[in-house]
């Protein structure tokens, strides 16, 4: 038997509790930013893009499912230093969507996977992992709400332009500045990018010998590394500056985990820039960098023994 005629879905009723849905939202909710992503380069393979930016800022409210707080893990201290986990439930009007945000940009039909929400009340930036467009499932035969789950947003050295001061300042905050330096082609090994890097100013063409990080000069990061064995084009981007670094011809700089030992040629990159932005830590390539930099320093020093010589065969073993 078909349904009854009586109650069938009802537009009226329809934009009733579409109505209802939204005015509660603005009653009970909070004011956020949604911040769309901009792909230029989308690697379809792996969904991602690596000069991914975000630019403008929707002041749209939503409301706040975790009333008891954040969830997710918290805030967790690892060998990679304090990491921020805390995930939030987010719920989101779709007329008050569309009207907002929809309107403006054609392209954002529907909250997006990898958009970003500027949560003011904590002066926090969450980025988008799922988003729930049947929850709930179609009353009176029409969707009403789209539920975001959102997971702390981890810079990765993203253009942010929001044209929001207090958002685009997160960047700022977010980044260091460092320098390029052109090196010469005549050298074996290669950097690791996050190892540490020192120089000993004066210590010349004579090679690195002696240099350690405790007594070089300068201490800084790799935070890149070109190798395209031409003296034009091996570069070395440097940051987390702490001491002198020179840049004139012949002075070495050495890694601490790799042990690359190369001397620049005393040049800056194409731009002559001094100053070049870079995110706050650089990606590493191996979970054991910093072993390896606690095994050389403390090699260095003298404290730890890394020999494989039985302490306990007198010598022997």
């Amino acid at each position: 038997m078909a349904k009854n005629p009586y109650f069938l879905d009802n537009t009226s009723e329809q934009r009733l509790v579409e109505d209802l849905t939204a005015e509660t939202i603005k009653s009970m909710g909070r004011d956020v930013y949604y911040i769309p992503r901009v792909n230029f380069n989308k690697d379809n393979l792996f969904g991602e893009d690596p000069i991914a930016k975000f630019k403008g800022s929707h002041k749209i409210e939503m409301y706040i499912n975790s009333v008891q707080g954040f969830d997710g893990q918290g805030d967790l201290v690892s060998k990679f230093g304090i990491q921020l986990k805390d995930r939030v439930e987010l719920v989101v009007s779709a007329k008050r969507f569309d009207e907002l945000i929809t309107r403006s940009n054609s392209t954002l039909s529907r909250p997006r996977e990898g958009d970003l929400i500027y949560f003011p009340l904590s002066d926090t930036l969450f980025e988008i992992n799922f988003v729930e467009h049947e929850n709930p499932f179609y009353p009176l035969g029409k969707k009403y709400t789209f539920v975001l789950t959102c997971e702390t947003f981890t810079y990765s050295n993203e253009d942010i332009d929001t044209d929001q001061s207090f958002i685009d300042d997160l960047e700022t905050e977010n980044k260091t500045t460092g320098f390029e330096v052109v090196l010469v082609s005549s050298f074996t090994g290669d950097y690791i990018i996050g190892e540490k890097i020192y120089q000993i100013i004066g210590n010349g063409l004579a090679g690195p010998t002696g240099v350690t990080s405790g007594n070089a000069s300068g201490i800084g990061r790799v935070y890149g590394w070109k190798d395209n064995n031409n003296d034009s084009l091996n570069t070395l981007l440097i940051g987390d500056m702490t001491g002198v670094f020179s840049i004139v011809n012949g002075e070495y700089l050495v890694g601490v985990c790799s042990g690359t030992e190369i001397y620049n040629r005393g040049q800056i990159n194409k731009a002559g820039n001094l100053n070049i932005t870079l995110p706050t830590s650089p990606e590493t390539s191996t979970d054991l960098l910093d072993n390896l930099d606690l095994e050389k320093e403390k090699r260095e020093s003298d404290i730890f023994n890394f020999t494989e010589i039985d302490p306990f065969s007198e010598g022997d073993y």
